[in-house]
């Protein structure tokens, strides 16, 4: 339970809000879910979520991470919303895609090193000079699956002549969601994916959205995708700026969750103690993944307690004149 519900005299409970959320599931297979922002800013790129997910067989709320880092040592970030079972097996095959696609290029590395003269053995070294165990380098010279690792160093300086790119990345995101979305053709907001990454040294890392049919959007300020989308666009847009720090922006994302959450009851997205509100960056520096925060479930809390006074005095306090009868 988060901070505000535990202090409210009228609490809303998970039972509450999965009332709530039955009744707007009347009539509907589905319900779309998650709330995530996405936003640029000078520091770099960042996606925040939220982590309620509800299991539409029961009913109970579950949670869990929605954004992935799917490839180890890479700047790439990625979030979906849309249906629960969408976005699920979204997350569940990225990763294994990225990571076949990145075993093709280092194979065709691996046959370029050989061919340019060095030995299998050297080849292998160049590819992974630091970051594997013997086992995986007998794998990868053997033709076999290896790890997701990038190469940092090697003292055999020979370019590498294949690489996975940013604009593989992009385009394996789209031809997944293209994949999946197929099982509910006729919604065009079944499944969204908000992706973060930088192309090249010395570029700023660039932000995209990607609908359920493929298309591909670069957004140049912020972005929301799931159900609680509405929310953002009319509580983030008063607090973004670009030229925020990436903290700023961040706790101006964390309270636009609390009060989608808490105060709107938007009740397919919320968090716990235990699965708090998330970010993840990919900075100018080429760092990337989730931010660890000291201080995350004291902000958490310090906002709910700001949401529950100021809406608390805004309706005590209206000055808003009453409804007249007409005239007859």
């Amino acid at each position: 339970m988060s901070f505000l519900k535990n202090n409210l005299q009228k609490t809303f409970s998970d039972q509450d809000q999965k009332i709530i959320f039955n009744r707007r599931l009347h009539n509907k297979k589905e319900q779309k879910m998650t709330l995530i922002i996405g936003f640029k800013c000078a520091e770099g790129v960042c996606l925040v979520s939220d982590t309620r997910i509800t299991n539409l067989e029961t009913q109970e709320f579950e949670y869990e991470s929605k954004v992935l880092t799917p490839l180890q040592n890479t700047p790439f970030i990625a979030g979906a919303a849309g249906y629960t079972r969408l976005f699920r097996e979204f997350n569940r095959k990225l990763p294994d895609k990225v990571s076949t696609r990145f075993n093709e290029v280092q194979l065709k590395n691996l046959r370029a090193l050989i061919d340019s003269g060095l030995s299998r053995k050297e080849a292998v070294e160049r590819l992974y000079p630091k970051t594997n165990t013997e086992q995986q380098k007998q794998e990868i010279s053997q033709g076999e699956k290896d790890s997701d690792q990038v190469p940092e160093e090697s003292q055999y300086d020979v370019p590498l002549t294949y690489s996975y790119s940013s604009e593989d990345f992009i385009d394996d995101c789209k031809g997944l969601i293209k994949e999946i979305s197929k099982q509910v053709e006729d919604d065009p907001q079944a499944i969204e994916v908000l992706i973060g990454l930088k192309r090249r040294d010395g570029e700023s890392p660039s932000l995209h959205f990607i609908d359920s049919q493929g298309n591909e959007e670069e957004i140049d300020t912020f972005y929301p995708i799931g159900s609680g989308s509405p929310y953002v666009r009319m509580f983030f847009n008063k607090l973004y700026d670009y030229d925020k720090t990436i903290m700023e922006l961040i706790t101006q994302a964390f309270r636009t969750i609390v009060y989608t959450s808490n105060i709107a009851l938007e009740a397919s997205v919320g968090y716990t103690n235990e699965h708090p509100i998330e970010a993840y960056t990919v900075l100018n520096n080429g760092a990337a993944g989730i931010i660890r925060f000291k201080n995350e479930l004291e902000v958490i809390s310090n906002l709910e307690s700001e949401m529950r006074g100021e809406f608390e005095v805004l309706i005590k306090n209206s000055r808003v004149k009453p409804l007249e009868w007409a005239e007859p």
